[in-house]
């Protein structure tokens, strides 16, 4: 990972997600990239209801998408806000087409790079405006072929109105 990685924790606002993040460095060793066998919900369960993991297969030549992902799991605080439950379910299945895209290109972008993607989102998602800080981190089995992501999803506090004057 190249030195300007290193300093990506950074730019992460908020400390768990920095705190993860931190961990996810030191699981890594010397390896391009840690195994989800690495990585001990124990260790994280100041964030295990903010997590989602997906497997992350190459796709057949010829498929519209270079990457497909299924969720393997989805965090309970992140299913409570969204009000539905993607695990064991492919990303195909995720009902919100934009966030969908959003969330395809930022997976297809980790996968493709081998990069960490940070990210603070604004969206306005079925007329409820969400606001939120993402890292997405590739997982690899054997330490080198991304087979996996996790992500740290938390929601940031709503901006507060302007004020007419």
């Amino acid at each position: 990972m190249s030195a300007a990685r290193l300093d990506f924790g950074l730019a992460i606002a908020d400390e768990k997600i920095r705190r993860f993040f931190k961990y996810w460095l030191d699981k890594r060793g010397g390896r391009k990239y840690p195994a989800r066998a690495d990585l001990d919900p124990l260790d994280f369960s100041y964030v295990l209801g903010d997590v989602v993991i997906v497997d992350a297969t190459p796709s057949p030549p010829g498929s519209r998408w270079p990457w497909t992902f299924r969720y393997r799991l989805v965090g309970t605080n992140l299913v409570q806000c969204d009000g539905y439950d993607l695990t064991g379910r492919p990303l195909d299945d995720l009902p919100e087409p934009e966030y969908r895209e959003r969330v395809r290109a930022t997976w297809m972008e980790t996968c493709e790079t081998g990069l960490p993607a940070h990210r603070v989102r604004e969206l306005l998602l079925d007329r409820r405006m969400r606001r939120y800080e993402v890292i997405v981190l590739p997982l690899a089995s054997n330490g080198e072929d991304i087979d996996m992501l996790i992500s740290v999803q938390r929601q940031l506090p709503s901006r507060p109105e302007a004020v007419p004057g």
